[in-house]
């Protein structure tokens, strides 16, 4: 049995007890993520803690405390009285994880679970619960293949039909479904003593209800509602499959379902069976999970900077001379920590802003062949109506038609309304080139050198179908894909009350930024960011198109969302030499990322080596082929070229 443990930890009830196996870390463990440890049916924790290999004696000799969950009917647990232990176990280990987490150890990053066959269905089913009383970072597994067939477990005649556990007759089957070909196990690890102390009769109630649910609760319930990274892995032969060209097309598939997770990582590993622990192969799969666990940590870090929510900041705050260094504390720690922040009270006419949102909306409802006289691939300047499909970001099409300059015939006195609209914000926009200087402690006129006079500004007018088919994952179509934008400040007004706008973290979570009334959302752009040598952040958002983004909270359809952004533009013949801006040390000193500065001066070499407005150009070709095909084919080309080169690398 597993023996490499400090304290032992039962936890639940009389119908269903686990046990914690706790060992500390050799460093103390408390600056480390805590480890779980989640074994598989016909198995008990010495698992991963036997004669021949220890993950917990591994572990804490890195610095790391341990958890390895003797689950309920292995080791010393009583057989579960449940008929549903699998899923009646997730909320006990579920605790019992957040009980040592909270009174064991205190101040760890957070917690990174590995899980084995129904360890790992276990381990996913945690992790897709909406809430958990832990910090977690990420979880693996190994051998959870699901499929429509039998495990080949129960058998069809049961030779002990009133007994709790399984009874094989045939063992040498067993051990084929377990290990795999022979020639593939190490002898040196799969000893006697190795396998009899951690091999334990499976419980039947479990694997009953293995078969008789897990298929669709795994594969459409479970795995797509996995939020945290994932480390996704299966041998070459498993129970539901034998050898790699069968393997590989269904691993595959399954690994596609973790939809809404940031980071996945799926390896099938070759010549092992399910327990592959004990292949010759095993040092791969240890190294495999060390190095996960190495990334979470990094993670980890970051997680202790990155922003949960999105701030909000009072215009009005900056018109008063009492409250205006309130103001720029909170606008350096948005520009600075987040690159996205809420804009209330804008002093933007309230009529102007309505009668502008009115006649936008309505630009929509012109039948086609009226919006297509003004489709923007006759105009070399990229204005006029782009069509659903029309535009590509981060090489995937986007779900959303838009006007970049509509037609004044169209919707008549559209154009007076468009101009009073971006007027107002203009002046807006304005203020904030003083606002941000001042809030890096700058001069107010530092910044003024990246523009010219009159300033250029550009709207969109933009709309977001409900996708025809039901996508709840988001995962069929993007509204418009993850993206930085390029100028120096955006200014967007949710014209309706739509959720779908997300913003991503430092640590790749994606944090939705729903319509505050009367507020812009704003955001820094890749201009500014380069310009401040990556003190300024350019977060990188999109627009997600899930179903229950077009819904209201009382499941009433919301209709199309509509959104109008302003972006604010430095002057398209800025150029490297003609910059002269010098960040203050101890605002610099802010930026602790060494990749974050090292990417912001590429960004600057790249978008001023010329003239800016030749970067935004190419951006533009990318995002609307069509119109780079008819005006600019050999710029296009060279871009797409471009890209290619990047994705081979």
């Amino acid at each position: 049995m597993a023996n490499t443990y400090d304290k032992a930890i039962p936890f639940g009830s009389a119908d269903l007890e686990v046990t914690g196996l706790f060992k500390r870390g050799k460093l103390g463990g408390n600056d480390l993520p805590l480890i779980v440890l989640i074994h598989g049916g016909a198995v008990n924790a010495a698992y991963f803690d036997n004669s021949s290999f220890s993950y917990p004696a591994i572990l804490s000799e890195r610095g790391h405390n341990v958890l390895n969950i003797q689950r309920s009917g292995y080791g010393d647990n009583p057989i579960p009285r449940t008929q549903t232990p699998i899923i009646d176990s997730i909320p006990v280990i579920t605790n019992l994880i957040g009980q040592v987490y909270r009174n064991e150890v205190g101040n760890q990053e957070g917690v990174i679970i590995f899980g084995h066959s129904l360890g790992a269905a276990t381990t996913f089913a945690i992790a897709a619960q909406s809430e958990l009383p832990f910090p977690l970072l990420g979880v693996g597994g190994l051998g959870i293949v699901p499929s429509l067939g039998k495990t080949g477990f129960l058998p069809d005649v049961d030779p002990a039909p009133e007994g709790d556990r399984i009874v094989i007759p045939d063992i040498g089957k067993l051990f084929s479904l377990m290990f795999g070909p022979i020639e593939y196990i190490d002898g040196n690890l799969l000893t006697a003593d190795a396998l009899f102390s951690s091999s334990q009769a499976g419980v039947k109630s479990e694997i009953k209800e293995f078969e008789a649910g897990w298929y669709n609760r795994l594969t459409k319930e479970i795995f797509p509602a996995v939020k945290v990274p994932v480390q996704y892995l299966a041998a070459e032969y498993e129970i539901a499959w034998q050898g790699l060209d069968e393997a590989q097309p269904k691993f595959d598939r399954l690994a596609k379902l973790f939809t809404r997770s940031p980071y996945v990582e799926a390896e099938l590993l070759p010549k092992g069976g399910h327990n592959y622990e004990f292949s010759k192969n095993s040092p791969k799969l240890l190294d495999l999970r060390l190095e996960f666990i190495s990334k979470m940590t990094e993670r980890a870090k970051l997680y202790s900077t990155a922003f949960s929510s999105i701030p909000v900041l009072d215009f009005a705050q900056s018109l008063s001379p009492s409250t205006k260094p309130e103001f720029l504390a909170n606008l350096r720690a948005a520009l600075v920590n987040v690159g996205f922040f809420y804009l209330t009270n804008p002093l933007v006419s309230p009529t102007i802003q309505e009668d502008f949102t009115k006649k936008g909306i309505e630009l929509f409802d012109l039948p086609l062949e009226k919006k297509l006289e003004i489709e923007m691939v006759n105009s070399p300047h990229f204005l006029g109506y782009s069509k659903l499909g029309a535009e590509i970001t981060a090489l995937k099409t986007d779900y959303r038609e838009q006007f970049d300059w509509p037609d004044e015939e169209a919707i008549p006195g559209f154009r007076n309304s468009l101009e009073q609209y971006l007027a107002e914000v203009s002046r807006l926009a304005v203020s904030f080139i003083s606002l941000v200087a001042e809030a890096l402690d700058l001069p107010p006129t530092a910044l003024n050198q990246a523009f010219e006079t009159p300033q250029q500004h550009k709207l969109k007018i933009i709309k977001y179908p409900a996708p025809a088919t039901d996508d709840k994952t988001g995962s069929k179509f993007q509204g418009v894909g993850p993206h930085k934008d390029s100028e120096f400040l955006t200014f967007l007004l949710q014209a309706t009350p739509h959720h779908g706008l997300e913003v991503q973290n430092k640590a790749g979570d994606w944090v939705s930024a729903p319509p505050i009334p009367d507020s812009f959302v704003v955001n820094i752009g890749r201009a500014l960011e380069a310009l401040t040598g990556g003190v300024c952040t350019a977060t990188t958002h999109r627009v997600s198109l899930r179903s229950e983004n077009f819904v209201d909270s009382d499941g009433n359809d919301l209709g199309p969302r509509f959104s109008f952004p302003v972006f604010q533009g430095v002057s398209p013949n800025l150029s490297a030499d003609k910059i002269d801006l010098v960040i203050p040390k101890h605002i610099r000193e802010l930026v602790k990322d060494e990749k974050v500065k090292s990417d912001a001066e590429a960004t600057f070499n790249q978008m001023f080596r010329t003239c800016i407005g030749e970067g935004n150009l190419i951006a533009r070709v990318t995002s609307h082929q069509d119109v780079g095909q008819r005006w600019y084919p050999d710029i296009l080309a060279r871009a797409l070229k471009g890209q290619q080169d990047f994705l081979a690398r």
